[in-house]
């Protein structure tokens, strides 16, 4: 398997593409524009609650605590499929087949819900397990941290996926868990750099937050192609580049 620095690797030569960091960013960013959008509300009511002060009318009160609730709802199920859409834009520029982004997010509606209630049984059960003395919570965590991507790109049921991530790590516990650890650190690492950069240095990490997505990505593809599971035509190790 390669070493986490081949991953990293790997990853920024295929998300530098001119073609994938274009088409990336474009989801990335239509995410985040919908994301404003959707929270605009609470925005502009928060604002207009500072303007009114004390006496805020009745009237006012009602639709603004209502609009700010839907707002905030609708903030939830779009960041889901927000997250759902990323990592179908991943999936599809390594096996370089690239749609319209429009495209895009219909086709990751079908697996918003599968999606959702993968990611709350996720965090259900690694929550439980830390609570257990920490170990258990930790073993759960690798078994099924690739659950969210076989639910998007394998398209199977959420029992199914938890099946699917847990046999793909079978065998291979500590170099994932390793792998894992170090794409942590290296996030850490380009997070606290970029933080002292002033409104550049968050404003890079946002549009960047695919390249997130793939590293992890890769070794999903890597422990696909090593358990002879469905991986791109003609892949027989990491690409290094594409579209």
């Amino acid at each position: 398997m390669p070493s986490p620095w081949e991953f990293i690797k790997t990853a920024t030569q295929i998300y530098k593409t001119k073609d994938n960091f274009i088409y990336l960013t474009k989801v990335n960013l239509a995410g985040i524009l919908v994301s404003f959008v959707i929270l605009a509300p609470v925005f502009i009511f928060s604002g207009l609650a500072n303007y009114y002060e004390k006496g805020t009318p009745a009237a006012f009160l009602i639709i603004a605590i209502g609009s700010m609730l839907v707002s905030v709802v609708a903030s939830m199920i779009w960041g889901l499929w927000f997250k759902v859409a990323l990592t179908k834009a991943v999936n599809l520029v390594f096996n370089q087949k690239i749609v319209a982004v429009k495209e895009i997010f219909r086709l990751s509606w079908a697996r918003l819900w599968p999606y959702a209630l993968a990611s709350f049984l996720f965090s259900l059960a690694v929550a439980l397990g830390f609570l257990l003395l920490i170990i258990p919570g930790v073993i759960l965590a690798v078994w099924y941290s690739f659950t969210v991507f076989v639910i998007v790109v394998e398209e199977v049921k959420v029992k199914e996926a938890f099946g699917r991530s847990k046999a793909l790590v079978k065998g291979y516990f500590w170099p994932v868990i390793g792998r894992g650890l170090a794409f942590f650190m290296f996030y850490l690492i380009l997070e606290v750099a970029l933080a002292f950069i002033p409104i550049a240095g968050p404003v890079v990490l946002m549009i960047i937050s695919p390249y997130f997505v793939l590293v992890p990505y890769l070794l999903y593809e890597e422990l696909k192609r090593i358990k002879g599971g469905s991986v791109s035509p003609g892949e027989s190790e990491l690409p290094v580049g594409s579209a």
